[in-house]
């Protein structure tokens, strides 16, 4: 089975991405079943995770069961620092199954910086899942629901007029307690999406 992204979902993670092309970026899938419905930013700054993480996956565990009762932490995303890797990074499998604990099969989703907004031919996203205790490519698709061509055309829009510049994760709330990293409302206004 594969995964299922929101245009919501697809266009937060492709955002969070665009605005740190030179650092890792790590964040989380929130949805029900294989759906990813939303995703919550939660860092730039991939080598300083340890200290803040599990503050970071406590506050996301709050705002979605205060956004729905089904609503949970059902895998992570992930992007590497160098543009040519799309590797799975060993500390971002640590990172999505700890966050996921209680998904029997959470999904890493590796974004390909160099098939990313692609639309044509794939979403640029790669599916990790555990097999026999190691992370391997998954088998099944990352899909997204909706009209693809349009969020795609809305995606290219907001990196054209530096939309990214207002994804907040969570390291940036650390820095200004004022910024809404779980919620993120200004990139969904901007791209006037709906999950």
């Amino acid at each position: 089975m594969g995964t299922v992204l929101t245009p919501t979902a697809y266009s937060k993670l492709v955002l969070h991405a665009a605005k740190h092309p030179s650092q890792s970026v790590f964040g989380l899938l929130l949805g029900t079943g294989n759906e990813a419905i939303d995703v919550v930013p939660v860092t730039h700054n991939f080598l300083a995770v340890s200290s803040v993480f599990e503050a970071a996956i406590e506050q996301t565990n709050l705002y979605a069961a205060a956004q729905s009762s089904q609503l949970r932490i059902i895998g992570a995303y992930f992007a590497n620092a160098n543009l040519e890797d799309a590797e799975l990074s060993p500390l971002a499998a640590h990172l999505a199954l700890a966050a996921a604990g209680g998904v029997d099969a959470p999904v890493v989703l590796v974004i390909d910086n160099a098939k990313i907004l692609d639309g044509e031919k794939s979403l640029g996203l790669l599916p990790f899942k555990q097999q026999n205790g190691a992370w391997k490519p998954a088998q099944g698709v990352v899909t997204l629901k909706g009209d693809v061509f349009k969020t795609l055309q809305l995606i290219r829009k907001a990196l054209e007029t530096n939309v990214q510049s207002f994804v907040y994760d969570f390291d940036n709330h650390l820095d200004n307690a004022a910024l809404d990293w779980l919620k993120n409302v200004q990139i969904t206004q901007a791209l006037q999406l709906k999950a």
